[in-house]
């Protein structure tokens, strides 16, 4: 069983417990078209968009993974349906977009999923992962060892 115990941009300097603390479990992510419309695209000779890369952060609070809308909108997803979402900002109706995530660096699996379209501003990040991803492994998180892992 593959394990990953890394920040995906290297470890910043600081106790790794503090860090881990401070940052999060964040890891490296790229969001893509599903490959349903690859495959729509490729037979067509059209070229495929380039995928989005980022940080996604590990939030066990969040049953669904999210992403930064402008991004899947950029990818050229179109909305397969809605969804209320209850955040900081009270209930809200959001987009839902079918799309392919993978981590890269990682042992974690590609998956196509919905993908929450919201607005992240402020923040450093493309994507909460939820626990709709966080079902397909075991996770570890060793907080006075400023570690994790993600095992499948």
């Amino acid at each position: 069983m593959p394990v990953h115990n890394v920040f995906p941009h290297g470890l910043p300097a600081g106790a790794p417990q503090d860090l881990l603390a401070a940052i999060g479990l964040l890891l490296a992510v790229e969001i893509n078209v599903p490959q349903s419309l690859a495959n729509v695209l490729t037979s067509q000779g059209a070229a495929l968009p380039q995928p989005v890369t980022g940080s996604a952060l590990v939030d066990t609070g969040a049953t669904s993974c999210c992403v930064e809308e402008s991004l899947v909108q950029g990818l050229g997803l179109q909305p397969v349906g809605q969804v209320h979402v209850c955040g900081q900002s009270g209930l809200k109706l959001q987009n839902v977009y079918l799309a392919r995530m993978s981590f890269p660096g990682s042992p974690m699996p590609t998956l196509e999923l919905p993908l929450i379209g919201v607005q992240m501003t402020g923040q450093n990040l493309i994507s909460p992962i939820g626990r709709d991803v966080l079902r397909h492994c075991v996770l570890v998180y060793n907080g006075p060892m400023g570690s994790y892992t993600i095992a499948f």
